[in-house]
């Protein structure tokens, strides 16, 4: 099996199994990397998180995304520049995620809360440093109970709004937004804006300057997550027009093939 297409099932059945998300510099602030501080690769850093995420699963064990993960802390140490704070957060959110799947929910807890306090380090928060912590906060709430639920809820909101209110184009800021309104209960208001906010996603670029160092993910998730939400409302119609539009970009994810054979 490729790893790309092994890659894309694992993301479908953690989806299944955890019914909820598992799912910077800005781009204005460029950069250009020395050879001292640079993280050697021949692909970008998400893609190694997300290889390190996959393989962690074929070997089972999380070596890779830990050492990754202080490879990512020493070259913030040494440039101190925050992309790799972005990066730390989204790689323990990964690393929370492979915990949880071995029903660890104390250490999933842990790492995510690593994730969020990397972020949360930033002293000046770009749009994809607060789309990316609304995404970590809403994760979040799985493990907590009332009160703490009730203000990580909010901290999430809070989050998304700043992320919009920098950057109304971010891609990444609309698909969570959708993320946690989809995963919202209805009797809380939730479902109430995911339509709108996947369409706005999907009409974005996964970037508007190509840059390995910065995020592009989001767009695929988007079309499985829009397709998902018409499924549920049984809107055939537009599941299959989403479902296509999606397959043509994304032909390997199983989410979207999934939703076809529901069709």
């Amino acid at each position: 099996i490729k790893l790309y297409n092994m890659r894309t099932l694992i993301l479908f059945l953690l989806t299944l199994m955890l019914s909820s998300q598992v799912s910077f510099a800005s781009t204005i602030d460029m950069f250009l990397m020395s050879n001292d501080h640079e993280i050697q690769t021949q692909s970008n850093i998400q893609d190694r998180i997300m290889n390190a995420f996959m393989n962690s699963f074929v070997v089972q064990n999380n070596s890779e995304m830990v050492a990754l993960i202080d490879e990512i802390s020493s070259s913030y140490d040494n440039s101190k520049n925050t992309i790799f704070l972005y990066w730390k957060g989204y790689a323990y959110y990964y690393n929370s995620i492979i915990f949880l799947k071995t029903n660890d929910k104390k250490k999933a807890q842990e790492e995510l809360n690593k994730g969020i306090k990397a972020l949360e380090s930033i002293k000046t928060k770009n749009s994809e440093d607060y789309a990316l912590l609304s995404m970590l906060y809403s994760f979040s709430c799985q493990f907590l109970g009332f009160p703490d639920v009730i203000k990580a809820s909010k901290q999430a909101t809070n989050c998304i709004d700043k992320s919009l209110k920098l950057d109304e184009n971010n891609l990444r800021a609309y698909y969570v937004l959708a993320n946690n309104d989809y995963y919202t209960p209805e009797t809380y208001g939730g479902g109430s804006i995911v339509e709108e906010n996947l369409l706005k996603a999907i009409s974005l670029p996964p970037q508007r300057i190509n840059n390995p160092y910065l995020p592009s993910w989001g767009r695929q998730e988007s079309f499985e997550l829009l397709t998902s939400f018409y499924l549920k409302k049984k809107d055939k119609e537009n599941a299959r027009k989403y479902i296509e539009l999606g397959l043509a970009e994304y032909p390997d994810s199983y989410t979207l093939k999934y939703n076809k054979s529901k069709l």
